[in-house]
């Protein structure tokens, strides 16, 4: 019993280490993203700040400055047009995350955060047992008054599974996020709303851009045929199903992990 014991606690902690290298460094890509194209791009005129949430790969150009005014998206400042701002930014590259349109300035604190879920169930003399983890991750990026200027959810589940005696220990050389798995992980055709996993975390990123952690993590939820933690506001009614729970305790770790 005491060796078993042993294998279950191997298990879900190689599976929780790996999970969270997965979702890691998907998400270091998603975290760096704020200052390299996908984010809020600053024009170089005098007194002038193109604020652009574009496509992804430097979210548009600012061809002819505004001289004392602001460009922001696909506006047009005084003095001066920015060309190209046009785009909408649909988390980045195909399912990536999601960033500002120009939250009163540049980001100066990035953090991640995550939460793990884990369950094990015992192996009998005539079944394997299972090891499972979930491990959901927060890649944020804080403007100078605490206001979300980028975020990235994402999540990884692995599964191990060990026999009876403890003699083997089975699990997968790598792991897949949701996010990667994209259209591949098929939940739009369960979805009430008929949207995929990774539409509806890009609708949550997009609703908790320009707010606080705060106001993020205080929004009304309610219980939809006995699922917890479903978003109540107006603006994710038909976009976002899903439970939010981990995610919002992956964004409060952030916030506190941010420097």
């Amino acid at each position: 019993m005491k060796k078993i014991k042993t294998i279950l606690f191997v298990s879900l902690m190689v599976l929780t280490m790996s999970t969270l290298a997965a979702c890691g460094n998907s998400n270091t890509k998603d975290n760096n993203s704020a200052n390299n194209g996908n984010g809020t791009t600053h024009g170089t005129n005098t007194e002038s700040t193109a604020n652009n949430n574009g496509t992804a790969n430097n979210a548009g150009t600012n061809t002819n400055g505004a001289t004392n005014g602001t460009a922001n998206g696909n506006a047009t400042a005084e003095n001066g047009t920015n060309d190209n701002n046009n785009g909408t930014n649909n988390g980045g590259t195909d399912n990536g995350g999601t960033t500002a349109p120009g939250v009163n300035g540049t980001a100066a604190r990035y953090g991640l955060g995550m939460t793990v879920e884990s369950t094990v169930s015992p192996a009998e003399d005539d079944s394997d047992g299972k090891a499972e983890a979930g491990v959901t991750c927060c890649a944020l990026a804080l403007d100078a008054e605490g206001r979300i200027v980028s975020v990235t959810f994402d999540c990884v589940e692995a599964t191990a599974t060990y026999g009876s005696n403890g003699s083997s220990l089975t699990m997968p050389e790598s792991f897949t996020s949701k996010k990667e798995l994209g259209d591949a992980y098929k939940m739009k055709e369960y979805s009430s709303i008929g949207k995929e996993w990774y539409e509806q975390v890009n609708a949550l990123e997009a609703y908790c851009i320009g707010k606080t952690v705060s106001d993020v993590s205080s929004m009304q939820m309610k219980e939809v045929d006995g699922r917890q933690n479903i978003p109540a506001v107006a603006e994710l009614t038909s976009s976002c199903t899903i439970s939010c729970d981990q995610f919002i305790s992956a964004l409060k770790k952030a916030e506190a992990n941010a420097r």
